[in-house]
């Protein structure tokens, strides 16, 4: 039987795939606490937006196996979710002037409606939905499992991302093919 339920976002998946400590240390926990992890399709779509989906086999398979194999159930964006998100959307324009992204919003509402926990390492939106916006009563339940920010950065720098082919390369390719 699966106990507490999770979304990971994102930027976790990412910092797992990179084997950042924390964040692996992190999601094991959750795994032999036997956690339900959720994931909604707005999280899916950004996982295989990454452009090394389409070009690197190995990025690929990770995406896939985080979204295939880790995930217990992906849960799709209702007409629920997006109302409860523009209402994240809308409270944080007229209360804070701030700016929250759909996606994030939806994330966030994914959350509320399936009473999970959200981690994510997006303390600027997400600390602000957890004490400035509750659903039924409750607040957003958010973890950042990322607690030395210094360190964290530094490890991110030392990861240099390879430039993307510009697209008149990628079409003579094409033509070659």
């Amino acid at each position: 039987m699966l106990g507490e339920k999770v979304i990971i976002d994102t930027n976790i998946w990412a910092s797992h795939a990179l084997n950042y400590p924390e964040v692996v240390e992190y999601i094991n926990e959750l795994i032999s606490n036997n956690t339900e992890f959720l994931m909604p399709t707005v999280v899916q779509m950004e996982l295989l937006s990454h452009w090394e989906v389409e070009t690197n086999p190995q990025v690929k398979a990770v995406k896939n196996h985080y979204i295939y194999d880790m995930t217990d159930k992906i849960v799709d964006v209702t007409s629920e979710i997006a109302q409860l998100a523009a209402q994240i959307r809308r409270k944080a324009k007229i209360e804070s002037n701030k700016k929250i992204k759909g996606p994030d919003a939806m994330i966030a509402a994914s959350a509320f409606i399936h009473n999970a926990k959200l981690i994510s390492n997006n303390n600027k939106d997400f600390a602000w939905i957890t004490f400035n916006f509750s659903y039924q009563g409750q607040p957003l339940s958010y973890v950042n499992p990322i607690k030395d920010t210094i360190a964290y950065a530094s490890f991110i720098k030392s990861f240099q991302l390879p430039n993307l082919p510009d697209a008149d390369n990628l079409q003579e390719n094409e033509k070659e093919s």
